[in-house]
């Protein structure tokens, strides 16, 4: 597989306006949602330590999971075919050393859906995993430190937000990513399905005890090229990027990574290298990012980049 990173330099420039003499200006106006000012600059630098070949074919998913208290796993998921295949890179643990070498395992699927696992998310440790199709499946730690399937495939949403058969792929919104906040939020949303077709983040809401795309509050639509969505994460619910959520693209859009303003769907580009085609991102509780490659071999390419500054304000 190739190494190749192709780092984007973006940078942003403000520029504000010349004033007149103080006693010419109007009373300063309240700051609208779409006005408030921006984040500062997140800095990520490289890790070359990270295991650049990941042994999962085809990444599509990543996300932080605590299998035991206090064991923090990266898990990266596979798509269509490859039967719920997982890798499992440990991030530390209280009784051993951190970046052992990733490990390999399978998730247990249902029938009910197909295997194009495209997003994942864990929340109130719980693994929520949502196919193309718009199926969602959960899992959770059992007592030997493995996954265990609690919920089969369910729709999370009727169609059109779902396709009209789940063991279908790539076909209505064609969801690409799952991201969910912290359960201790307080925004409508719990979180959001990022549908490739559309461009869109889709309200997702936790309703007895099931995700459901949100029936009233509309999608955020995001100004990407077509078909370039890829993934979406929020920062992990005990680190700095807790309330952070951020979408990264395909080589469609350049493989960019950005910050999303939950308000207005702005975004702003961070600035990190990426892989030929980027296909998941997730932060963790330390608040290193990861970026992840779908090729068509045995392994993925992912990167790890060390990340300082995340700081957003509170969702709509």
């Amino acid at each position: 597989m190739s190494k190749t990173r192709a780092t984007l330099v973006l940078c942003l420039v403000c520029a504000s306006p010349a004033c007149g003499k103080k006693e010419d200006l109007p009373p300063a106006p309240a700051l609208s949602p779409a006005r408030l000012p921006k984040a500062p600059p997140v800095a990520c630098t490289a890790d070359p330590a990270f295991p650049a070949d990941f042994p999962v074919p085809e990444a599509s998913g990543a996300a932080e999971i605590e299998l035991r208290p206090g064991q923090h796993d990266l898990l990266v998921i596979s798509d269509s075919s490859q039967h719920g295949a997982i890798a499992l890179w440990r991030i530390d643990i209280l009784d051993g050393p951190p970046n052992s070498p990733p490990r390999t395992a399978i998730l247990p699927l249902d029938p009910g859906a197909s295997d194009d696992l495209e997003g994942v998310a864990w929340r109130d440790h719980q693994l929520y995993v949502l196919t193309s199709s718009g199926a969602v499946r959960r899992f959770a730690p059992d007592s030997h430190g493995a996954l265990v399937r609690n919920q089969d495939a369910y729709r999370i949403g009727p169609p059109p937000s779902s396709c009209r058969r789940l063991t279908d792929i790539n076909c209505g919104p064609n969801y690409e990513g799952l991201c969910l906040r912290s359960p201790r939020a307080t925004a409508r949303c719990a979180g959001y399905a990022a549908s490739k077709d559309q461009s869109t983040l889709v309200c997702v809401v936790l309703e007895n005890d099931h995700l459901r795309v949100d029936p009233i509050k509309p999608p955020l639509h995001l100004r990407l090229p077509a078909r370039s969505l890829s993934d979406c994460a929020f920062g992990h619910a005990d680190g700095p990027a807790a309330d952070t959520l951020v979408v990264t693209t395909n080589v469609h859009d350049g493989s960019t990574t950005y910050r999303v303003d939950e308000t207005t769907g702005e975004l702003t580009p961070l600035d990190i290298g990426g892989t030929p085609s980027n296909e998941a991102v997730a932060i963790d509780h330390t608040g290193a990012l990861y970026v992840f490659m779908d090729a068509n071999s045995m392994t993925s390419l992912g990167l790890r980049f060390e990340c300082t500054g995340w700081k957003s304000r509170s969702a709509p």
